[in-house]
């Protein structure tokens, strides 16, 4: 994989020890016996998306996210640390710490993530000149936001919801009347579509430590030999964790 960019691409993944859901998920290993945390995943994906690129673990600055710390800095990835609850202003002093150009946006929850769609919607948002670039069609835990740092920037300083700062982007997306917006449609086979790769719950857990128990720690989303014949031998793994909900903002 040979892709560079002609501008600065920082890839900023937000991660903390406190969920209501399940506490420390981002640090659970996965799977067992592997020694590699959900976190780790995380990580060793988006140093996928481009060759040498930034990668920055945005943690609370709070005393229970010193392991989040910790673990960011065995992984050798950068860390930045704010405020728990304004994760916007956190992803923007990420992203002016390490003098982004163009940030992506990950969630140390998201361990599935494929880097050639990370890819893809780093080349369209270039080729657009979008302000706000969104992959549309993947899993859920699996899609990409793709912005500009000057964009990230105009947010940081306006938005004010609750909601906008907790969840970054909302502002964003309200206003196309502010930014350009571009989304970039993705396929993957029918059986992988409808999965859930997030981990909000412990059956999301016990879903990703299956398939991370059957598959190679890089597998993608799209190999016909992977994940989708997997599903196809054994479909009960779709039932695993399709009675969650996810609250988008």
């Amino acid at each position: 994989m040979t892709t560079s960019w002609p501008v600065r691409v920082v890839v900023v993944i937000q991660a903390r020890m406190n969920s209501s859901r399940l506490p420390g998920k981002v640090l659970l290993p996965l799977p067992l016996s592997a020694g590699t945390t959900v976190l780790g995943h995380v990580v060793a994906r988006a140093r996928q998306v481009v060759p040498g690129a930034q990668v920055v673990v945005a943690t609370s600055a709070l005393a229970a996210d010193d392991a989040v710390a910790a673990a960011a800095e065995t992984l050798r990835a950068s860390v930045f640390r704010g405020d728990e609850q304004d994760v916007l202003s956190r992803f923007a002093g990420a992203a002016q710490a390490h003098h982004a150009e163009v940030v992506v946006r990950l969630t140390a929850d998201n361990p599935a993530l494929d880097p050639a769609f990370v890819r893809a919607a780093v080349a369209q948002h270039l080729a657009t000149r979008a302000d706000y670039t969104l992959t549309t069609g993947l899993p859920l835990g699996t899609n990409v936001e793709v912005m500009a740092a000057a964009a990230l920037r105009r947010v940081a300083a306006e938005a004010t919801r609750p909601e906008e700062r907790e969840h970054v982007t909302p502002y964003l997306r309200r206003h196309p009347e502010l930014f350009r917006l571009e989304e970039l449609p993705c396929t993957v086979p029918a059986l992988v579509a409808g999965l859930r790769l997030t981990v909000d719950y412990p059956s999301d857990y016990a879903l990703l430590h299956l398939l991370y128990s059957q598959l190679p720690a890089d597998f993608s989303l799209t190999d016909p030999a992977g994940l989708p014949a997997l599903l196809a031998t054994h479909p009960w793994l779709m039932h695993i964790n399709d009675q969650n909900s996810q609250v988008q903002p």
